[in-house]
C-alpha cells in the first residue's frame, strides 16, 4: 500500500517552519525541495518570515577563518572551519574582517582587490571586484532599504581619511558616489559596527575632541535615505559619565550596548526596545555587572537576554594559550572557557551572532542564482 502524496502548498507550509540548518540537510532529498530550498525566491522569503531562528555565534580566527562555536558551560566546543574557496586561486579565501546582516556575512580581506558577500548556509557567493578603487583604508558594510516591497541589497564603501563614500548596488552590478555623507564623528569598524534591519549602526568619535577626550556617538546608517542619522545613547551616557564601550544586536531585534563606568568597575547593558521614526529610541537596562576595572579592554561581546549573561571573547594575555571567551551573568561571576584558537594578532577580536538564512543574493537585472 502506498501512502497519498501531500499537495504541493501543505508540504511547503510545513517546511516553511523547519530551521534553516535542517533544511540544507534535506536537499539531497528529491530535485524539487532541491530547488525550492535553493532557487525559489518566494519559499525562502517565506521560509524568513515564519521558520524560528537559529543562533550560531562565529568566531574569526587568526589562521583568517571563520569557526562556529557552542557554549555548553563550562565547556566550549570550536567547530570545524567553514570553507570560502576564492574562485581565483582554488585556496580559502583569507577573511580579516567580517560583517553580518540577515544571514549574509560580507568577508574582506586587507591583501585582495575584490571581496565576497557569502552565505554559508546554501554556499552562494558574490564576488565584487574594486579595480582601481582599492586602497587598504577601505572598510564595507552591507544593508537593504528595509522600507522597500523588494529586498535589494547595497554595500556602503567609504575610507576613514575621505569625505566621499560609494554605493554598490547588486540590482545593476554598478558602484556611484554618494558625495560628502560623512559625520563629524570618525566611524570606528569592528567590533562597533553592527546590522539590524538593513540599517547600520556604529560607535563615533567627534573628530572635533581630543583623543584624550573623545565623545563618542551612536550612527546609523539608512539603506534606503542613504544617509547618515544619530541615534540617542542611554541616558547614562548623557548624565552620569558612562562611556559605550561595545555594540552587538540581540536575537536580529533589538542593539544592546555596553556601558562602562571611567571612575568604577560599574558595567550597565542596555537594549532598545524600539528605534522609531527620526530615530527616536528607548532604552531599558538589563544587567548591572562588576567585574574588574579593565576586563571589557579588548574585548568582543554578545548579549543573551533571556539568560541573563554576556558571552565575552578576549585576546590572549602575554604566556597564555589561545584567546578566552568569559562568561559574565547577573551574579557577577566569571566563567572563563579556553577557545583553543587565536584572533587575528592586533585586532580586537571579532565574535558575532550568525542567522542561518535561505536569503539569496540577487544579480544584476534582478536575477538570483548560485554563486560563481
Amino acid at each position: 500500500m502506498t501512502l497519498p502524496e501531500l499537495p504541493k502548498d501543505l508540504v511547503e507550509e510545513i517546511l516553511c517552519l523547519v530551521p534553516a540548518t535542517s533544511l540544507k540537510r534535506l536537499r539531497s532529498t528529491c530535485k524539487r525541495w532541491n530547488h525550492l530550498f535553493k532557487d525559489d525566491k518566494r519559499f525562502a522569503r517565506k521560509h524568513t518570515d515564519k521558520a524560528a531562528k537559529q543562533y550560531l555565534p562565529l568566531m574569526l580566527t587568526k589562521d583568517y577563518r571563520i569557526c562556529p562555536i557552542n557554549v555548553n558551560t563550562p565547556s566550549l566546543e570550536v567547530k570545524n572551519e567553514l570553507s570560502l574557496l576564492d574562485p581565483h586561486s582554488a585556496a580559502q579565501f583569507n577573511i580579516d574582517r567580517v560583517f553580518h546582516c540577515d544571514g549574509l556575512l560580507l568577508c574582506t580581506s586587507q591583501k585582495e582587490s575584490r571581496f565576497v558577500v557569502w552565505n554559508p548556509l546554501t554556499g552562494v557567493t558574490k564576488w565584487i571586484e574594486l579595480g582601481d578603487r582599492y586602497n587598504e583604508g577601505m572598510a564595507f558594510v552591507l544593508g537593504y532599504d528595509n522600507k522597500s516591497c523588494n529586498k535589494s541589497y547595497k554595500i556602503l564603501s567609504f575610507n576613514f581619511c575621505n569625505k566621499d563614500s560609494e554605493i554598490y548596488e547588486f540590482s545593476s552590478d554598478s558602484w556611484r558616489v554618494i558625495d560628502d555623507i560623512k559625520p563629524r564623528h570618525y566611524l570606528e569598524y569592528s567590533r562597533k559596527c553592527v546590522s539590524l534591519k538593513g540599517n547600520t549602526y556604529w560607535f563615533g568619535i567627534d573628530r572635533r575632541r581630543s583623543l584624550w577626550d573623545p565623545s563618542m556617538a551612536l550612527l546609523k546608517f539608512d539603506f534606503g535615505t542613504e544617509k547618515f542619522g544619530y541615534v540617542p545613547l542611554p541616558r547614562p551616557c548623557q548624565v552620569h559619565g558612562f562611556e559605550a564601550s561595545n555594540l552587538s544586536v540581540v536575537r536580529d531585534e533589538k542593539l544592546s550596548v555596553l556601558l562602562e563606568d571611567g571612575s568604577t568597575s560599574k558595567t550597565e547593558v542596555w537594549v532598545t526596545n524600539k528605534i522609531g521614526e527620526n530615530n527616536v529610541v528607548s532604552w531599558s537596562k538589563v544587567l548591572a555587572l562588576y567585574p574588574r576595572a579593565d576586563f571589557w579592554h579588548g574585548a568582543s561581546c554578545l548579549l543573551d537576554e533571556e539568560k541573563k549573561v554576556v558571552l565575552c571573547c578576549k585576546s590572549k594575555r602575554w604566556m597564555e594559550e589561545g584567546d578566552k571567551v568569559y562568561i559574565v551573568g547577573e551574579d557577577n561571576k566569571v566563567k572563563i572557557m579556553d577557545s583553543g584558537v587565536y584572533t587575528i594578532e592586533g585586532s580586537c577580536p571579532t565574535i558575532l551572532n550568525y542567522i542561518p538564512s535561505l536569503v539569496q543574493i540577487e544579480r544584476a537585472g534582478g536575477k538570483r542564482k548560485r554563486g560563481e
